[in-house]
Order: C-alpha cells, then structure tokens, then sequence
C-alpha cells in the first residue's frame, strides 16, 4: 500500500489534548526594551539565519545525483536539503540489505547454515536443492512483500520532492522551484490549500489581521483550524524588495532542529545594536508554519524557511514503530530452541549406531570403500562429527522452514479478510472501519489481562455539552423551561446538549422575557448562531445581571476558539478543545457571541443590543498539562487591563484572593456538578493597574525571546500574575458515555479482564462516571488512596504503612461482601487511585505493594494522573504482573500510554488521530474492544497456535520417517525420498489447508463467544507449560503417525509386485510419502469443525494434486533426462500398478494413525468436556431440535422456551443449564 508522506507514528507533546503555542500574543507586544538572555541553548547554540533575497544557486552533478540515487542518500551543506527520501532500498541496497534483514531471524539463519553445508562435496545426504529451493521461497516472499511497499514509498518520495513552490527575489520575481531545491533563508510564498515545503517563519499574510489559517491534519490528525499570527515587523509585506530592509538589517535566531511539535524557541536580531531598544524580537510557536500542515482559508502567506528535510520537526518526529513480540512467538523460540536441541542429541545417537556399525563392517567388507580420507573416515571422533553434521542435515525439517512464513500469511489474512471488514466494527455515522495499522500481534489479542483505559473521547463521546453554571453565587442549569412549565426558547433546540440555554431562571438573569424568546416559531434559519441574535434584542426587555454578564463575557473571551462562518452562512467555531467549543456555544446562545479573533484582538458581539466589544489581547498564557489553566490579558472597552482566567479547580482555587464569600458557594456546586460526572472549570479575572502590568510585562517579554530554558521562564512569569484574581464561578460540561459502554465493560468484567480507567478529571466526576458505565456497582465497597492519605508521611517506610492499612481496608470489605452476598462473588472493591498519590507510589519502593493493591480489586480507576503517570501504571502492570496490557485512547496525551503498552488501541476521535496513529488497532468507538478481545483475539490465539502444532506435528512425522529408515541403512543417513518430494512436501502438499484453517475456523458461533464471555478465559489463561505440553501430546500422536505411515507401506511392499520383482526403494518411499499427505491432510480436516468451501478445496486439492505431481515426476526423465529425477524415472506405475499401494498409503494408514486421535477426541469430549466442546454440543442440540421436533411430532418450543437450547443471551458459565452442572463438575 501507499504509505502516506507524513503519518508515520509521532512522539506526542508531554502534554493534554490542548496543547498549543507558547504565548500568541508575543508577536503583537510592543518592542521589547529589556535585555533578553543572550544565551542561546542550554549548551550553547543555535541557529542564526540570513534571509536572502536572491536565491543561492545550488546545483548537483550527474555524479552527486548517481551517488545519492544509489545509496539512498542526499547531500546536505551547512543545512539539510530539503529533499527527502523515504524508501529503504535502493537498486543497490536492496539485495544486502534485505537479506541482512531477513537472516537475523534464528529461523532463516538456520536453514542457511544448513543449506551451506549441503554445498560442501561429499558431506550432504540430500541435494543441496532440497533445502536452497524452500528457503529461497521463503526469502522471495518477504523480498517481494518489501519491494511493494517500497516502490509506494519511492513513488510518494518522488512526489513530494517534485512539488514546486514560489520564491521571492528581487526585482518582482516570483520563481518556481521544487521542493528538493528550496533551502534554509529562502523567503518563500504559499498560495491557499498547499502545504508548506519546509519549517517556516511566519513574515506576511493576505488577511488584514495579519493571520492565517492552517490544517495541522499531517501532523495530529486534526481537522479544525489553527490561527497563526505572523511577525509584527513585516506584515503585508509580499514582494523580495518590500524584505530587503529586513533581510540586510536582521536576522533570524532559532532553536538546533529538534522533533517538539508544539515548541519553537527565537527571535529576530538586529544586527546592530542587537541589545538596544527593539534589537530582539521573540518568535514562538505561533510563528511557526510546519512543514506538512495546509494554508486553509488564506489565499497566500509569506515566510522564511528556517528548518529544511530531515531537520523539519515532521520528519523529525518520524520514529519508527517499537517492535513487540507476541506471547505465542516467545513459545515458538523456546519451541524451536528445544527441537534443535533434541534433533542434536537424536543425531548424535544415530552418527554413534554409525560408528559401532562400522567397526564392525567398515573394515572387513571391501566392497564399503572405506578408504579412511574425507569423508569416509574410519570410526573415530571425526567420523562421528560428520554423521551428526549429516542426520542434522536430513533431519533439518524437524524445525519447520514454512512455518514463519506461513503465520505472517495468516496474520495478514486474519487482520485484511476479517478484521478489517467486520462490519460490526464498523461506525456508519463517522464512516469510520477498523484498522489494523500492525499484523503481528492478533494472537495476543487473545491473552489480554487487562484493558487500561483513558476516559474523555474513549469511554465518553467528546461531544461537550455546556449543561450547568455557577455564577452570582446561583446554581444554573439544573432544570429547563419545560420542567419549569415555561415555554422554550425558538432559537435553540430543546434537545440541545448545551441544556444549560434553556434554564429559565438564568434567561430572567440575562434580562430576556421567555414569552417574547418563544414567540417566533423555530426555523433552521432563527437556530442558527446568525440567525438568533434578532431573536434575543427583540427578548432583551430588562438590564442582565452584571455577575452573569461578566462571567459569560469573560467565557467569550478567554478561549482559542476561531469563529468562522460556514458554507451555508452560518457561524461556526474553530476549536482544538471540544470544552472550549461547548463553552464558547453556550455563551453564544446566551447573548455572548465571540465575533471575531485575530492576533491582537477579540471582538465580542452583544446580542441584546448588538453591540460589538474590543478587546486588545496584552499576552496569552496558554493551557498545558502543567498550569492546567490559561489566561488572556486585555485592555478592554472601558480602557482597563484585565486579566481573564479559566482552569482546573485546584488551580484556580489556590490562585483567587481568599476569604471571597463566593468560594464557599462554588465549591459546594462544585461538588454538586462532580457527583454528577461533569467536567468543572473554574472562572476567574483580575483588574491590573498599568504600572503593575508594565512591570510584569518587562519580565515576561523577556522570557519570550530567551533562548535558554524559555519554557520555565514563561511559567514562571506568569505564576507572577496569575494570583489574587476573583472568583466569578465553575462550569460543568457533560460528556456523555458512548453507546454500548456498559455492555463492553460488563463483558470484559465477565472474561475476568482486568479493566482501569486513568484519566485527568477529579476524583468525584470520574467516579460518577464509573458507576454509569458498570465499571464500579451500588453493591460494590469503593476504597480511596488519595493524596491526603499521606500528609505527614515524609519517608518511604511511612508511606509503605499508609499502603498496608489500604491492603487491610481492601481485606476487610471483600470479607463484609462475602459474608453478605456469597463467597462465590468474586471481587466486589473498586480502587480509586488519585494522581498525587500515585506520584508518590510509582517508586521502586512501593510498585509491589501498589500493584498487589490494585490486582486484588475488581476494577481501578485513577483520576488526576499526568500523562506520563499513564505509561507508567501501564509498564508497572506488565512487568510486576508479567500480564498483556492492552491500553485504549483517543489523544495526543495518550500516546504515551498506548506506545507503552503491549497492545495499543486508538479511538478515531475528536482529539485527532495522534493516538490513532501511535495505535496497533485502530476504530471508531470503545464497544468494539470487547468484540475485538473476546472474539478476535480468542479466535486468533486458538488458530495460530494450531498453526504452529501442525507445523511441527507434520514434519515431525516427515522426519520420523527418515530416521526409521536410518535403522535399515546401516544409520548411514540415506534419504528415504528423492529431491523432488523432499523440496515440496511443505509447499504443495500441507500448506493450503492450514492457512484455510486458521483464517476460517470457529470452534464455536461468533454468538456464543459473545454471549459467553467466560470462554475467553481458555486463552487468557493458557501458559507456556500448557502450550509445550500440548505440543508434546502432538508428536506423541505424531510418533505413533509416523510408525503406521513407515511401517504398514514398507512391510506391505516387500513381498514382490505382480511381475515378481521387488520395489524399488523409491517405490517404498513414493507410497510412504503418499501416506504422509494423506493422514496429515485428515488430521487438519479432524480438527475442523467450521466447515467451508475453501477447507474443503484446500484440503481435498492438497490430497489430489500429489497423483499429477508423482505421475509427472516419474515420467519427467524420460522426456527431459534430468540427472535429478532419473531415481524416480517410472516409480508411479511401478508403485500405483499393485494393491499394496491402495491398501496402505490410502486406506489402512490413515486408518490407524487416526484412531488413537478419534479415541482420544471421543473420550475426553464425553468424560472432561471442555468450555467450548460443552457450547458445541448446545450449539447442535439448538440446531437438530427443529428437525427432531418434526420426525416426533412434536411441536417446536419457541426458542426462549428451553426446549431447544438455551437463550444465548443469557449464557453463562457456571450458571446456564445443562452446561452449568457439566462446568462445576
């Protein structure tokens, strides 16, 4: 497949979901006066470029062009070319490469080693094509395979390279060139939906405002747009000699190229006097155009390029996949090493029978021809090391060559013919389908212990509704104009999620008469945001209340939301928080419309009177996972400077001036809206006196254009402001859970998956929403560990204490529970973990005792937490429980966490696709987990791992054979087969049917896995030891396979054919082998119970395809004399012309080697059934009983009367009828 130019996985910002820019409003501060930290980096440099106003011609030759073009690479001068390469090989590198590559797994590597020793004269029992011709196969599977994917990636390299751009020069030109010959200081013009060639300093814009609009798709996924604000100095500039002023007087100081997304640290120097007034101007992230991002909605932006290619942050950031190695591939490495180990030790006895045979004939019998030299040393230590070399050699396929092979074909199946397009994962309303963005991880699916999850946007819809407020020391919200008996407002729909619009009491608050809100009958028009500001000037009948007036002017302002007007005319917001958006919505339909933004502006429109007002934008601190708050500093309509605040609570509260009477109201809403499960904010403001905001805007100012260790200084800066401020008061925006939910959670509870919840929102709303999706129950006891737990705890020996009285806690109401609801009920405590706690407790020192903790309760949720603190309780849960974590997100700030993980799943959300991108699986709604668990991954497992026992059973049997052979060959490790059926045996004869096997096979109904959950345990729980031992129990039935398929043949066919000669040996070994392709055929159709065309195809053709193939071998020397296939020249009527062949390769052998197998099937399904043999059985009696019903007589129950089976619905292990008893038993 093609591979997007820019989608490969990206390190998120240690951040929220919200993470922007450094401060946007730098850009519009007055010049700065005092002195910035001339120090450039932490260690000591950075970059300064020299715009140029004509361009540097750079040519390459034909030589450069031939070098780079054969090793893949580009030539770079003082910066990195702009020209990327993608691809891996090149038509030089290929061969090396890939073959390096592919010989680093044991497997190949192994088989090369054999393959080189069958070259060596003299020392090989079998043809060196035996080996070469299989390897070879496999080798040119996986070269093709990459070859693909590379082609896409050279296409989209060329592409990309090949795009032209403008550049400005002087004289008025514009210039075309392509992206490969931009370069750093070029000054460069991007026309309207084109992206940027290169890392950009933002210098000039067609909009009047001096901003541009731009889709950071490429990069995040998100497809809202982003406002980005220009340098101050050069706007509306648009021609080369309108810069030559700023190109000969300044230049640009940047950051070393680094891979922060959200990060860009400079400034603009004057060269002269660089200290002076106005000698430094910052440049932030807000100035930035990144390379990969699209110019929406603007028709052309000018820019310098300061970061080119490789030293882009896109291409910075593109890292490859970690590579994760399923539970079932580390059995296969224990496996393959113990087959080695075991093909070594039957080698060494076999070449040992060789030595005492040959001392006892090697001499005596002339006709042997020992001579004593190479390679036909008398017994001896040398002749010994030579007849292990040889029984290694032909007996090589004990460790099956297919099998790596053969499960990544599978794999790709499983997850491109059922994963893929199971449309029941797929989500018609988003026209989302699941993706499987890696192939290597389906059988893990299948031994997932637990599901760590993140809460907004994965468990929730992300889709916020503005429902209470706090404000005037009123609680707004709690009931609408309906309940109230009033009549509903026409310009807003009474299903709308922003239900706090539709609270009576605060329309009377804004001044609005209900009557007058409703008399217009509601239309599309009136209910759009254009539309109702008629509406409500023509309501206005009294003065608002001035608390609820400020307090929905300070939520129009204090946002980054970007209003925009739709296609159809109508207003619509821009927002990268889907809080912001529900807030910004809810203070429109109020009569608080944010009009307008820019870079230095807010205009507010006031729908009551239509009045639009200005506010100046002073500075911006923006919201990130540290402040957890942003701010907006503004000189407003009457002239004063304000300070406009929203945040966490905890944030907040500790910043406002105390002793307010207001803060004992709002915290009580608080908890109010908490218990609800709804999402607070606080709201604050603050009056700043110029001289104050002077004085901090010198220190602030400064820290913008710092180069070293920006960040803190602009925190700290603003931790100087952003205290004593007036509580005005909260929010809460609901989030409601998604469909389907409470189903998934209650199913994966039932497979005794452990699930967790870690989210960032407070300790009562994540509760709240536990409980409402089943995750925590009435009936369970809920136990706390919360950050206050250990004040006065200042050592680790306390802090363990405080952990011990949590045990006992968690010890003490499971025994209450059981006392009171049975001791068959499992774990009935929840855990609830605060993120300080956790800060605490995420130490060597105390993981054991946390992870013993929170194992021993049935479900864990932990608010509060960082995002880092997520990818930590997702590596502390693998590596202290040695469990498979699969993590499950739909933001940037969970990318951390799903990267950690062993599996990671990504929701398609409204937070962009950055957790899509970093995920393993990817789909639209959180319920599809549990179908993809309980089903896929159950199903996978069982497959895959049949996959391999088959693998090992088949050539263990192929082997046997030879190796009883050796016993009548004087241990001489003679070949039992020719060249041409050695080669093939796994290609043509046994690989169909197992790749139909394990795409296909359902052991039980897709309703009943659902349905039962309980099944899932088989594979969660399988271990190594089972996995081996059952193995074993293969090649026991394998041995004695081996035995009938050797001996029956070998016996039947020394008496003499029809004509009174006997068989040739290939004759012997022609029927054998037919024996082999016929029983280990059966033996997969035996263990199919799904039965479909394709099994039976693969199967019966495998079997069929043998007589054209042998009859064609026989008769290809006397056509063509091929010195390889003169052995087996007329084998095929010699062996099939008798009954010997008949009777035993097709009719007696595949008999008795089967026996044992249906015995042991028979008796260990009637005396101890497993779980999905028992549904099996209910499954048939639900399907004969309609049939049965009418050979009776009898009328058939209707399907939820019992009669004919259970109701699948109501399935349950343990406690279903008769499955119940069979599975207490």
């Amino acid at each position: 497949m093609p591979v997007p130019p820019y989608s490969a996985d990206m390190d998120a910002a240690d951040g929220s979901k919200h993470t922007q820019a450094c401060a946007s409003s730098v850009a519009a501060a007055p010049e700065i006066t005092a002195k910035a930290d001339p120090s450039p980096s932490a260690d000591g440099q950075h970059r300064v470029i020299a715009a140029h106003t004509v361009k540097p011609l750079i040519k390459k030759n034909i030589f450069v062009r031939g070098a780079e073009a054969a090793f893949g690479c580009v030539q770079s001068g003082e910066y990195a070319s702009n020209e990327i390469r993608t691809a891996k090989y090149t038509l030089l590198t290929f061969l090396p490469v890939n073959l390096f590559e592919q010989f680093t797994r044991i497997a190949n590597l192994y088989f090369l080693i054999v393959a080189v020793l069958q070259l060596i004269p003299g020392l090989a029992p079998t043809s060196w094509f035996t080996t070469v011709a299989p390897l070879v196969i496999v080798l040119a599977i996986n070269a093709i395979k990459e070859i693909v994917d590379d082609y896409y990636r050279h296409q989209n390299d060329r592409e990309i390279n090949s795009r032209t751009v403008t550049v400005l020069e002087e004289g008025g030109r514009e210039t075309p060139v392509t992206w490969r010959e931009l370069a750093v200081g070029d000054i460069v013009k991007v026309a309207n939906d084109t992206e940027f060639p290169a890392d950009i300093v933002f210098m000039s814009s067609s909009e009047p405002a001096n901003i541009c609009y731009v889709e950071t798709a490429n990069l995040d996924g998100e497809t809202n747009l982003k406002i980005k604000n220009c340098f101050t100095k050069t706007a509306g500039l648009s021609l080369a000699d309108e810069f030559k002023d700023f190109a000969d007087s300044y230049s640009i100081h940047c950051e070393m190229p680094n891979p922060e997304l959200y990060k860009f640290d400079g400034a603009v120097v004057r060269r002269s006097n660089p200290d002076g007034p106005g000698g430094r101007l910052p440049l932030t992230a807000d100035n930035l155009l990144l390379r990969g991002c699209t110019l929406r909605k603007t028709d052309w932006v000018v820019g310098v390029v300061v970061y080119t290619g490789l030293e882009s942050k896109i291409m910075m950031n593109r890292l490859p996949a970690p590579r994760k190695v399923t539970q079932l591939e580390r059995h296969m490495n224990v496996l393959v090493g113990i087959m080695f180990g075991l093909l070594f030790v039957i080698a060494a006895f076999m070449s040992m029978g060789a030595q005492i045979w040959d001392r006892a004939h090697g001499r005596d019998d002339w006709y042997l021809g020992y001579n004593g030299k190479y390679p036909d040393y008398f017994p001896g230590f040398g002749s010994w090391v030579i007849g292990v070399i040889r029984w290694m050699i032909l007996l090589n396929g004990v460790i099956p060559i297919s099998l790596y092979v053969t499960l990544e074909l599978v794999k790709v199946f499983q997850c491109k013919m059922i994963l893929n397009l199971d449309r029941e994962m797929y989500h018609a309303e988003t026209d989302t389908r699941f993706s499987c963005r890696t192939t290597n991880l389906n059988e893990d699916l299948g031994q997932v212990q637990y599901v760590l999850s993140d809460k907004t946007g994965t468990l929730t819809q992300n889709v916020m509704g503005f429902v209470w407020l706090s404000a005037g020391d009123e609680l707004y919200g709690k009931r609408t104009c309906r309940d109230a008996g009033c009549p509903s407002p026409s310009h807003v729909d009474e299903g709308t999620p922003h239900s706090v619009v539709l609270d009576p009491d605060l329309l009377r608050g804004l001044g609005l008469d209900l009557n007058l809100l409703a008399q217009q009958a509601p239309t599309m028009t009136n209910k759009s945001m254009r539309g109702h500001a008629g509406i409500i000037r023509a309501a206005a009948v009294a003065p608002p209340n001035p608390a609820l007036e400020r307090f929905l002017l300070n939520l129009a302002i204090c946002n980054t939301v970007v209003p925009a007007i739709s296609d159809d005319g109508h207003f619509v917001y821009q927002a990268s928080s889907p809080d912001e958006e529900a807030l910004v919505t809810g203070a429109a339909f109020l009569g608080y419309r944010l009009y307008s933004r820019s870079t230095d502006r807010v205009v507010v429109e006031v729908l009551r009177t239509g009045e639009h007002l200005h506010y100046q934008v002073l500075a911006v601190l923006d919201f990130n996972s540290d402040r957890k708050r942003m701010s907006i500093i503004a000189r407003c309509p009457d002239s004063k400077i304000r300070l406009f605040c929203k945040g966490a609570d905890t944030m907040i509260m500790a910043r406002v001036m105390p002793r307010q009477p207001r803060i004992t109201n709002v915290r009580h809403h608080l908890e109010e809206m908490a218990l609800a499960g709804y999402r607070t904010l606080c709201v604050a403001e603050k009056e700043l006196s110029e001289a104050v905001y002077a004085k901090w805007s010198a220190q602030y100012d400064a820290a913008c254009v710092a180069l070293t260790d920006r960040d803190r200084k602009v925190t700290d800066a603003s931790e100087v402001i952003e205290k004593d401020m007036e509580l005005l008061g909260a929010t809460a925006v609901e989030d409601k859970l998604q469909d389907g939910v409470p189903e998934a959670i209650d199913a994966l509870l039932a497979a005794r998956i452990g699930v967790w919840v870690l989210t960032g929102d407070k300790v009562e709303t994540a509760v709240a929403i536990a409980m409402s999706c089943r995750l925590f129950t009435q009936e369970m006891a809920l136990v706390e560990v919360r950050e206050r737990d250990f004040e006065g705890a200042d050592d680790s020996a306390k802090e363990a204490a405080v952990l011990r009285g949590k045990q006992e806690e968690v010890s003490m109401e499971q025994t209450r529970l059981h006392a009171e609801l049975g001791s068959n009920c499992g774990p009935m405590v929840g855990l609830v973990v605060e993120g300080g706690a956790l800060t605490r407790l995420l130490t060597s020192q105390h993981e054991g005792q946390l992870i013993d903790l929170c194992t021993s309760c049935k479900s864990v949720v932990c608010c509060r937490v960082t995002p880092k603190q997520k990818a930590q309780v997702v590596k502390m849960v693998q590596r202290l429980r040695k469990s498979i974590v699969l993590a499950i997100g739909d933001g940037a700030n969970d990318v951390s966490m799903i990267q950690a993980a062993h599996i990671g799943c990504g929701i398609s959300g409204r937070e962009g696709r950055a957790a899509v991108m970093a995920a393993d699986y990817a789909f639209a709604q959180f319920r599809y987990v549990s179908r993809l668990i309980l089903l896929h991954g159950r199903a996978a497992y069982k497959r895959n791992s049949e996959v391999v026992w088959y693998a090992f059973y088949k050539n263990w049997i192929y082997n046997m054979v030879l190796l009883y052979f050796g016993f009548v060959t004087s241990f001489s490790s003679q070949p039992l087969f020719t060249s041409g059926l050695i080669a093939v045996f796994n290609l043509f004869f046994t690989s169909a049917p197992t790749v139909a096997f394990a795409v296909l096979e359902q052991d039980v109904s897709m309703a009943t896995v659902l349905a039962v959950p309980q099944l899932y345990l088989e594979t969660m729980k399988a271990t190594r030891k089972e996995f081996l031992l059952e193995q074993l129990w293969w090649l026991v039935l394998a041995s004695w396979h081996s035995l009938c398929i050797y001996f029956l043949p070998v016996y039947s066919m020394s008496n003499p054919n029809k004509d009174g000669l006997t068989y040739r040996w290939e004759a012997v070994g022609a029927t054998v082998y037919t024996g082999i392709i016929v029983t280990v055929n059966l033996k997969i159709a035996l263990r199919t119970r799904y039965w479909t065309w394709v099994n039976h195809l693969c199967i019966w053709l495998s079997i069929a395809i043998w007589w054209p193939y042998v009859i064609g071998y026989s008769a290809v020397f006397q056509v063509v004399p091929v010195a390889g296939a003169a052995d087996m020249s007329g084998v095929a009527l010699e062996m099939m012309g008798g009954p010997h062949f008949w009777l035993t390769a097709i009719v007696l052998v595949p008999a008795m080697s089967l026996l044992p197998d249906i015995t042991h099937m028979s008796f260990q399904r009637s005396f101890a059934p497993k779980p999905f043999q028992i549904y099996q059985e209910i499954e048939w009696l639900k399907e004969l009983a309609p049939e049965t019903s009418r050979t009776l007589g009898l009328t058939p129950p209707h399907p939820n009367e019992g009669g004919a089976g259970p109701d699948f619905a109501a399935m349950e292990l343990g406690v279903s009828e008769p499955a119940g008893r069979a599975l207490r038993a």
